[in-house]
């Protein structure tokens, strides 16, 4: 006989409230949005999105930050499996700063202005749960 799973949560008349770590989730969704948008990165719904690529969901994803200058001297990994052998040719733009989302579905690079490094490190931040720095090496 099959028992019928009973939601635990309070009934209110606009619907189900919300766990404590539901709650928890959300604001820090929310934080990661606003703080995404400020460093030039698009969250919809929960997932990273960029032009042409796969969304990446938030939650399991890392995020790394390099200057430009230091992305110029290697050839990464990421730029292989986004731009495939045409990566030892591509040059990056040193202006600039690279986002680099990594999830076990996917990758996504977004170059973004130098000029938004500090809102790098807190997108970052708030995305890994642990202080970030740029590579400058």
């Amino acid at each position: 006989m099959l028992i019928p799973h009973r939601d635990t949560r309070e009934h209110s008349m606009f619907g189900k409230r919300k766990t404590d770590e539901e709650k928890v989730a959300a604001k820090r969704l929310s934080n990661i949005r606003v703080a995404a948008a400020a460093a030039g990165v698009t969250v919809i719904g929960g997932k990273f999105h960029q032009a042409g690529q796969q969304p990446l969901p938030v939650e399991g994803s890392r995020v790394t930050i390099e200057l430009g200058e230091t992305a110029r001297k290697r050839i990464t990994l990421t730029r292989v499996a986004l731009i495939g052998v045409f990566a030892i040719w591509a040059k990056k733009d040193e202006s600039k700063l690279y986002i680099t989302i990594e999830h076990p579905d996917g990758v996504l690079l977004y170059p973004v202005a130098a000029g938004k490094e500090p809102k790098a490190r807190v997108f970052a931040t708030l995305v890994n749960g642990e202080a970030t720095g740029v590579s400058r090496t």
